[in-house]
């Protein structure tokens, strides 16, 4: 079960790393035009092993009404439950170089990142392992 929330937050910073670069810090909550699309895993690295070079994809859309989903084939991390692909999506929110994931839920989640181009990178720790994305948008 840890490894299950450690990866839901490990795919949400991923996707949080992209809107904060995008919109900057004006403190809106939309989504820029330049972050709505769909935003593919090129890289999952979990403590250097890149689950992504093992068959494992993710896939992130960002809606400019605030939805994102996501979808997971061949699910290496026990993400998905059942498994092994899975689909979810909600509301998001954006302000700064955050992004809170299902904003005033049981589920919300906030995180930073990086954008540089149309490259997305996330890092971050849970359970003492590290997670690194990478995104290029389609």
């Amino acid at each position: 079960m840890t490894w299950l929330r450690a990866i839901r937050r490990a795919v949400l910073i991923v996707v949080a790393g992209v809107i904060p670069v995008v919109i900057g810090c004006d403190g809106t909550t939309e989504p820029p035009p330049e972050f709505v699309g769909t935003w593919d895993a090129t890289s999952l690295l979990v403590d250097g092993f890149d689950l992504m070079g093992e068959g494992m994809t993710l896939t992130f859309t960002f809606t400019s009404g605030g939805q994102y989903s996501y979808t997971v084939v061949n699910d290496l991390l026990d993400y998905c439950d059942p498994g092994p692909n899975c689909t979810d999506s909600g509301d998001f929110t954006v302000s700064g170089n955050r992004i809170t994931f299902d904003p005033d839920t049981a589920w919300e989640e906030t995180y930073t990142y990086t954008l540089t181009g149309t490259t997305l990178t996330v890092t971050a720790s849970f359970g003492g392992s590290t997670f690194t994305f990478t995104f290029e948008k389609q």
